[in-house]
């Protein structure tokens, strides 16, 4: 899949302009004249940033960063989705957790897979999330982002990659998506899995939820 030249985003074979930013592709260089299709509004899907690269950073760190940023925009594609039907009574005070660890499988759309995450101190500026991830395209990663330090990290083909220079972008992604899934969990009963369908048609089910489960510091950083 090629790549927008002017800030990173995926875009497809055909495309004219960059759906993210404008800007025109090769196929839309002679119509950039033209007015610019209008961007499609996202209900549920939030648009995480993309950081720009310098010209130092090019070859195979830069595909990976660009393929770690695309798995990380899938999360939070189905992450962020608010369930809206009535559920059970919950026995369990999700909301008021302050560390959480729950798996979530992802069948059929673009983010297909299974995520587990880990997170402590929500609701403060020191929270910190560990996702462990298996999809297809990419095998086993770890992403890490650490609200305590501000810094993050990836773990993929074997080998940790420092992404802390872009820490804001990616707390925004990775918060917005454990917060979706845990907005998801409030009617949770206390036993069982959770399960849903989300805005693209995937079906998402949420289960192994842990519930101020004791998580070490450990797990949130990298040295």
């Amino acid at each position: 899949m090629p790549f927008c030249d002017k800030c990173g985003a995926p875009i497809s074979d055909t495309a004219k302009f960059c759906g993210r930013c404008g800007a025109p592709t090769a196929l839309g260089v002679g119509l950039a004249a033209a007015p610019r299709p209008p961007l499609q509004p996202v209900e549920y899907y939030p648009r995480p940033y993309q950081p720009p690269y310098s010209q130092s950073q090019k070859g195979s760190r830069k595909t990976l960063i660009a393929v770690v940023v695309i798995v990380a925009i899938a999360a939070v594609a189905v992450g962020v989705y608010l369930a809206t039907r009535s559920g059970p009574s919950p026995s369990v005070n999700i909301a008021g957790a302050s560390s959480l660890q729950f798996t979530v499988d992802v069948t059929g759309g673009s983010s297909a897979g299974t995520y587990k995450y880990m997170a402590k101190n929500i609701g403060t500026s020191n929270m910190m999330i560990r996702v462990e991830g298996t999809t297809s395209s990419l095998g086993n990663f770890v992403y890490i982002v650490n609200g305590a330090q501000q810094k993050a990290w990836v773990y993929l083909n074997g080998a940790w990659m420092d992404l802390s220079s872009t820490f804001s972008a990616l707390w925004s992604s990775w918060n917005s998506a454990f917060t979706g899934y845990r907005n998801n969990l409030v009617n949770w009963p206390g036993y069982g899995d959770w399960t849903y369908t989300a805005p693209d048609g995937s079906t998402i089910r949420i289960h192994d939820i842990t519930v101020n489960p004791s998580l070490a510091d450990s797990l949130f950083s990298h040295s």
